[in-house]
């Protein structure tokens, strides 16, 4: 059986552009559903916002699995990594969806509610999100669990795992999408579906960057394949009646693909092409938390639904970058540099206790 080794990988710049494409998305999709371009032919069948998630999630499944490196710290090490490059940001993006609430929608937050949407695990707690926007933090947080338990038993290096995996959370979709169509209750059926993404992001990373054996092929188009097939039927299935999120199946069933399509297109392809996007990417994840303060401040100063503004969106725009530019050099950046700090004290204190030779 083929394994992978996931040490010694280099940080493939493309993929950071790629995200930082991914985050502008977001932040112009939410701007739009405020307005009434969002009832245009193109934005009703196509979700700007849906399209950049999906984007995110196959990033994150080539990239997570290949930080976890060999050691008897490994886990320790990936979870001190993944707490600072995560928590801190965040924090700081609740600290404003506080402010946002105050400020701009008179409203006060309960202590319970920002207490636990600051472990990110709210949507488990049934906590609703200060933010829209966390909703798919858990499911992240959920692939990072994943990938160390499969790493700790010794089976994230193995591509017929991921593969497994990938094809059955598909077919876990699809089983939630059947229950709630017949149920009518709001099963998540976005759980197993971007998890699939995910894991089947963790081998089309070797394709992308042609390395993919005859294997991995095989199991991408088999993949691929039966994401085509089952998607309209998961999508019909579990959107077609509305909870609160203006559900369109075929919104959900045309960004999916657009999202996909994009992203294996572009990662396979335009690598090159989108590397003068870097910065963009270095800071796309502060643009995704903060962006909704503003998102909350164009509509308190202004009435969106009256029409689309182009100067509340260029300031939308520029005053997330440059918020979220100043969260990355003073927040991010640094708590990442003491995350590896920590990391290096742990891995020299292993070596001091080992018995010599």
């Amino acid at each position: 059986m083929k394994t992978l080794s996931f040490a010694g990988q280099h940080r493939l710049m493309h993929l950071d552009a790629l995200r930082g494409i991914a985050a502008m998305l977001v932040v112009v999709a939410h701007f739009i559903e405020r307005t009434p371009l969002k009832d245009t032919l193109f934005f009703t069948y196509v979700n700007l916002g849906q399209v950049g998630v999906v984007i995110f999630f196959l990033l994150s499944g080539m990239v997570i699995p290949y930080s976890l490196k060999e050691g008897r710290r490994a886990l320790t090490a990936f979870a001190v990594s993944r707490f600072f490059r995560l928590y801190p940001a965040y924090w700081f993006s609740i600290l404003l969806a506080v402010l946002s609430s105050h400020w701009f929608l008179s409203t006060e937050v309960p202590l319970a509610t920002l207490l636990i949407n600051m472990t990110m695990f709210q949507a488990i707690l049934k906590t609703p999100d200060l933010f829209g926007v966390y909703w798919t933090l858990i499911i992240e947080m959920l692939f990072y669990i994943a990938c160390a338990a499969l790493f700790g038993v010794g089976l994230l290096g193995r591509v017929s795992v991921r593969f497994t995996a990938a094809v059955g959370l598909l077919v876990l979709a699809l089983i939630f999408a059947i229950a709630r169509f017949y149920l009518a209750k709001k099963i998540p059926v976005a759980l197993p579906l971007c998890l699939s993404i995910m894991f089947f992001g963790s081998f089309w990373r070797e394709a992308s960057l042609g390395q993919a054996s005859s294997q991995v092929r095989r199991f991408i188009w088999c993949w691929v394949a039966l994401f085509i097939v089952l998607l309209p039927f998961i999508c019909v299935l579990a959107y077609n009646i509305g909870y609160g999120h203006n559900e369109n199946p075929y919104a959900y069933l045309l960004s999916y693909l657009a999202g996909m399509a994009f992203a294996m297109t572009t990662s396979l392809y335009m690598r090159n092409t989108i590397r003068s996007l870097t910065w963009l990417g270095t800071v796309s994840y502060s643009v995704y938390l903060v962006h909704p303060f503003f998102l909350e401040w164009a509509a308190h100063i202004t009435n969106l639904q009256a029409g689309f503004s182009v100067w509340v969106f260029l300031i939308y725009v520029l005053a997330t970058l440059t918020l979220a530019g100043v969260s990355y050099s003073l927040l991010e950046k640094p708590c990442v540099t003491l995350g590896r700090a920590i990391n290096s004290r742990l891995q020299g204190s292993l070596k001091n206790t080992r018995p010599a030779v």
